[in-house]
């Protein structure tokens, strides 16, 4: 019996790892699908115009960006550190621009900024901007279909306005219409937020003709736009009743037809309030955002923009038990997350000049280098983490290739042959720091972020060997040179005071790395990889980090730093390998310099500029650009002092490509997979 009961329990047990077997393949086999859905959905829309919004600058201030519907391509469309613009509106034709603009100091809020600061009028691409009026002035406006006339929404009632002139051509009763107010496609109607009809927080549309106004849907609603067909609209409610949240429930994504007489639930998350929904052009699809937050986040940084189709809805994102029991006919996905941003507007026209095309040398630039390969970088996602990404060298095709909202992930280096990364992952608590990001987990993965291994901690700095076989990384004992397929240790040599940021040079020859024992402070050291002799590249007393080889295995990049008790930026120097002489490279009054990397061909340079000294990286003040190598030594601001240091130096061009934090460069031809991320 107590066989047979043995051999009963061995096939139970067979039973249930077949069972479990099928539910992790079964499982994968879903998630792959819903990444796919999700990719064919960002090809899908990419070429479908662009997406304006508010997003906080690397200056800390807010400006308006854009970028395709996909999320690539994210450009700033202002740049204005000593104002906050926000709550663009493109015209219906896509050729004006219109938003609002105020000094810096004031905090935007969401439930009044459509009477904060000036109303401005612009080209669609932020070009020729004009002051419509006074701070205050023209609150809650909105263009007509033909950009020739406004209305604005006040105490005192509707004012439409003739833009040419700036004249008041009539007016009418609010009917308790009080904020986010919208002009329809068709001309014939606008929506807003009302306090009328019996309660407070209500959506309601009113007759441009008669004033005549009528309910769509009441209580805790707000954001209302418009559908392209004037008939329908999209609005964020918070229906009553729900018991997440300790009872104040998530506000979801509505429309409804015009007339009030029917509703649809779009999108839903529990953890999640959903504003500024914005139905695509066509009709097809709609943006949103989603925070924790009720306000939506305009405080700080805003909140990660979503995009999805409309014939996909009603869909509840995450796991979401009580919207779920809600909405029973809901479904899954897809759903393509899109920057950090604020109330993002859709318009099908090409608002910008191609690369190739753009005036200036920076434009010249970009076109230089947008087919030269790509480059991985970290950058803060849309889920608050620290994710990687890559996009063309020209910024163009940004998208995060990795997709961890639990996990930090830093330090990405391509293998030479391009078709693999390592990099370090870390609890997303764990704050990203320049000094110490490369003593958490390495990863081995394809350049696309797939087949991600992790070999564990132990494998601190690491850095490729030229043949892409092995790996060299720091210990307590020594640089190791190790096999990552099974891990063992093919090598060891001395570490001289190496410490971190260790770099194998591409002839395999000699690493560099950030050492102490060759003067007071950090320092440039080039270790022989056949003797193990060290050698000083960089001045001992000062503070000097993140060396890396130039191609040619030559030179090497570097921060140098300040000298203590003096203050001022690091700043981007070059040093012969043999320790000879060194010199600058690219110097500003306004940034430190951290992390550059030569690009394969050894033409062009990237780097991070940082207004902090870096420590903790913040990814408000951090951000990449590139600069021609033959347009060195250069300066990247207007400061006296350092054109007294270096008179010969350039101007530029320099090209800025927004935020991230320690690039590499591949040449590589094959395209990583496009990533996607879940909002």
């Amino acid at each position: 019996m107590n066989h047979g009961w043995q051999a009963g329990r061995g096939g139970w047990l067979c039973r249930g790892l077949v069972l479990l077997w099928f539910f992790l393949v079964f499982g994968a086999a879903r998630a792959a699908d819903l990444r796919a859905q999700v990719g064919a959905l960002a090809a899908e829309v990419r070429p479908k115009g662009w997406v304006v919004f508010g997003m906080r600058s690397p200056a800390g201030d807010w400006d308006l960006a854009a970028c395709r519907p996909d999320g690539s391509e994210l450009r700033f469309v202002t740049r204005t550190p000593l104002f906050n613009e926000f709550a663009p509106q493109v015209s219906r034709d896509g050729r004006k621009l219109l938003y609002r603009r105020m000094p810096r100091a004031e905090n935007l809020d969401n439930n009044r900024h459509g009477e904060q600061g000036q109303l401005m009028l612009s080209r669609a691409d932020g070009s020729e901007p004009v002051a419509l009026g006074k701070a205050g002035e023209w609150p809650w406006a909105s263009l007509n279909p033909e950009a020739s006339a406004m209305a604005s929404l006040s105490v005192k009632g509707i004012a439409f306005v003739d833009l040419e002139s700036r004249q008041v051509i009539r007016t009418l009763p609010r009917k308790g219409f009080f904020q986010q107010m919208t002009w329809s496609p068709d001309g014939q109607w606008l929506c807003g937020v009302a306090n009328a009809f019996g309660v407070s927080w209500s959506i309601a549309r009113m007759s441009v003709a008669t004033g005549e106004a009528n309910a769509v849907n009441l209580v805790d609603c707000c954001t209302p736009d418009w559908f392209p067909d004037s008939r329908q609209i999209i609005f964020s409610w918070r229906p009553r009743g729900q018991r997440a949240n300790k009872g104040y429930g998530w506000t979801e994504l509505w429309r409804a037809t015009a007339d009030g007489k029917t509703r649809q639930l779009v999108y839903a998350e529990d953890g999640r309030h959903v504003y500024g929904g914005h139905v695509s052009p066509d009709g097809q699809y709609v943006l949103f955002t989603g925070n924790v937050e009720e306000d939506g986040d305009p405080g700080r940084a805003g909140a990660p923009m979503a995009l999805m189709r409309l014939a996909d809805g009603p869909i509840i994102g995450g796991a979401s038990p009580e919207a779920r029991a809600r909405h029973g006919a809901a479904k899954a996905g897809p759903v393509l997350t899109l920057p950090i941003g604020w109330e993002p507007c859709w318009t099908a026209a090409e608002i910008f000049t191609p690369p190739q095309a753009s005036p200036g040398e920076a434009g010249t630039l970009a076109a230089e280098v947008r087919d030269r390969g790509w480059l991985v970088f970290s950058a803060v996602s849309a889920q608050g983490d620290w994710d990687l990404f890559r996009m063309r060298p020209d910024g163009s095709e940004r998208r995060a290739i990795t997709r961890t909202p639990g996990f930090n992930e830093a330090g990405a280096r391509f293998s030479p042959d391009g078709r693999r990364i390592l990099y370090y992952r870390m609890p997303r608590s764990e704050p990203v720091d320049n000094n110490n990001y490369g003593t958490f987990t390495l990863v081995l993965s394809t350049a696309d972020g797939a087949q991600a291994v992790e070999l564990g901690r132990g494998f601190s700095w690491a850095s490729w060997g030229p043949d892409g076989r092995q790996v060299a990384c720091l210990d307590t004992n020594g640089i190791k040179i190790i096999d990552p397929g099974t891990r063992t240790v093919v090598r060891q040599l001395p570490r001289h005071g190496l410490v971190s940021q260790l770099v194998w040079s591409p002839d395999g020859k000699h690493f560099a790395g950030t050492a102490n024992g060759l003067g007071p402070f950090w320092n440039i050291g080039r270790v022989a990889v056949d003797t193990g002799e060290i050698k000083l590249l960089s001045e001992p007393e000062r503070y000097n980090c993140t060396p890396d080889w130039t191609p040619d295995s030559r030179h090497v990049l570097y921060a140098r730093g300040i000298v203590p008790e003096q203050g001022g930026r690091a700043e981007l120097w070059v040093a012969e390998a043999d320790g000879q002489s060194r010199r600058a490279l690219y110097v500003e009054e306004g940034r430190h310099i951290y992390g550059a990397c030569a690009s394969p061909d050894g033409q062009y340079v990237i780097f991070t500029r940082s207004e902090a000294d870096l420590g903790q990286v913040d990814h408000r003040r951090t951000t990449l650009a590139i600069i021609r190598w033959r347009d060195t030594p250069m300066v990247g601001d207007e400061s006296p002092a350092l054109r007294q240091r270096f008179p010969e130096a350039r101007r530029g061009p320099r090209l800025d490509l927004g935020p991230g934090w320690e690039p590499h460069w591949t040449m590589a031809p094959a395209a990583p997979q496009p990533g996607t991320l879940k909002p």
